[in-house]
């Protein structure tokens, strides 16, 4: 587990005057970066999804969080996949815009 991402995470709130809010909070995680296989990717790109990167991180640190960011490029995670041989959850994910993520709350 030698890389840094940040699962980004919405939470509703209000402003002074009560309006509501979205913001964005940033948890660091560390993670293993694997490879995404050629199988995986002509099948996901069969359904119209581009896996771009995939981490493995500790389960008990994903709460169902919809994107991250690693090395200042955000993400969206279009796939979970929990292992059975170890306490590790794969997240496959595709490069999104930043419009994306601010829509989903700001930081």
């Amino acid at each position: 587990m030698d890389e840094v991402i940040f699962l980004l995470e919405s939470i509703n709130t209000e402003n002074k005057i009560g309006d509501a809010i979205r913001k964005l909070t940033k948890k660091e995680r560390y993670a293993e970066k694997i490879e995404i296989g050629q199988r995986e990717f002509y099948q996901a790109a069969a359904t119209g999804l581009k896996p771009e990167i995939k981490f493995a991180i500790w389960k008990f640190e994903y709460s169902d969080e919809m994107f991250l960011e690693y090395k200042n490029r955000n993400y969206k995670i279009i796939k979970t996949y929990e292992r059975k041989t170890d306490e590790k959850i794969e997240l496959t994910c595709t490069s999104i815009t930043n419009e994306e993520v601010i829509a989903y709350g700001s930081t």
